[in-house]
């Protein structure tokens, strides 16, 4: 199975890539003009988009290939369209099928991973693509050669031609035959993995690093899986053990704190209650135990400060999380313990 690294594609949030003169040439020759009037087809008043000033269609627009919704083809009245793709392009151009009765021959290009989507991640997928080439030619005869579909990012891909340019938004969309991945750095090793949610990359390299760090294992591959109910999960896969865990648990390792004073700090000096009312000093003593701890099987991985609201309580509390992760049966999951530190009553 061939693996196309993310790092060819890039996020979608810079220009520093690959990325040939073609599809940037090709844009900034790139017709832009007002919408269509067309049979059974109206088109919004003019608004901005990324720098573009586009019209979205009033309606739905139903083409053989599906229908397209407003998002996926806003007609680009004017801007910069050589100056967009510059910006946000992250590969070059898509060949368009010489006839429609070929797109079926179209493979998916995946522009975002995203363990959190209901779907494998988000791009153009070949319905996609010929839903756009409809709206754009209004679905008659065209020549290839003269459109162009240019990839950029997490960003809207855009499809240009003779009669105009569309700015498309991608669309969920299935895991490739070959997929796609991406560096993850820990503090151990590089790794590759299937994923570009920012959140779950952060939790996937913390994840790694406790697992070397309190449980001495190396991590060797990450593996992608999907559940019936569309749930990815990632593989941590060592020389002997696996470790699997729901990219919804890795995404709760984002952002907490593995330096406790630094939530001592913020609650000493006063934290305000989620009722708007005055603020609250509290201290907090510190955590039992430090991150990477191994407490019965569990591994301590990080802190929060938090407000909650216990069940039958008017009560806001402060409280601190202290998270672990935890081996269930034959994965691996994300929980806290609570830790109350003060009680205020709206």
């Amino acid at each position: 199975m061939t693996d196309h690294r993310l790092s060819t594609f890039g996020d979608g949030d810079s220009v520093d890539n690959d990325l040939t003169p073609d599809a940037v040439n090709i844009a900034r020759c790139a017709t832009t003009c007002r919408a269509p009037d067309r049979d059974g087809t109206t088109w919004a008043s003019p608004d901005k988009d990324w720098g573009l000033t586009t019209q979205r269609p009033a309606s739905t627009i139903n083409t053989p290939a599906g229908r397209a919704h407003k998002q996926q083809t806003r007609w680009v009245v004017d801007g910069d369209v050589g100056e967009y793709v510059e910006q946000y392009a992250t590969d070059d151009s898509l060949q368009i099928p010489a006839t429609y009765g070929e797109f079926s021959s179209v493979d998916t290009r995946v522009t975002f991973i995203d363990g959190l989507a209901d779907s494998y991640g988000y791009g153009i997928d070949a319905q996609a693509l010929e839903k756009a080439l409809r709206v754009l030619t209004g679905g008659g005869r065209y020549t290839a050669s003269k459109y162009s579909a240019i990839p950029c990012g997490k960003q809207p891909w855009i499809l240009t031609g003779p009669e105009g340019t569309l700015l498309c938004s991608c669309m969920p969309v299935e895991r490739p035959e070959n997929p796609y991945t991406r560096e993850l750095r820990t503090p151990e090793t590089t790794l590759q993995i299937e994923e570009q949610n920012q959140a779950v990359l952060t939790g996937a390299a913390e994840f790694a690093h406790l697992l070397s760090d309190s449980l001495g294992v190396s991590i060797e591959t990450i593996d992608y899986h999907s559940t019936a109910r569309d749930e990815a999960r990632h593989s941590f896969v060592a020389e002997e053990d696996k470790f699997t865990i729901r990219a919804s648990d890795l995404a709760q390792l984002h952002g907490l704190t593995s330096d406790p004073s630094v939530i001592q700090g913020t609650v000493s000096r006063g934290v305000q209650p989620t009722n708007g009312g005055d603020t609250v000093s509290v201290e907090w003593d510190g955590p039992e135990h430090p991150v990477g701890y191994l407490d019965e099987g569990d591994v301590v991985a990080g802190y929060e400060f938090a407000w909650e609201q216990p069940d039958e309580s008017l009560e806001d509390v402060a409280v601190v999380r202290e998270y672990r992760i935890t081996q269930n049966h034959s994965r691996w999951t994300v929980d806290y313990r609570t830790h109350r530190l003060a009680s205020v009553v709206p």
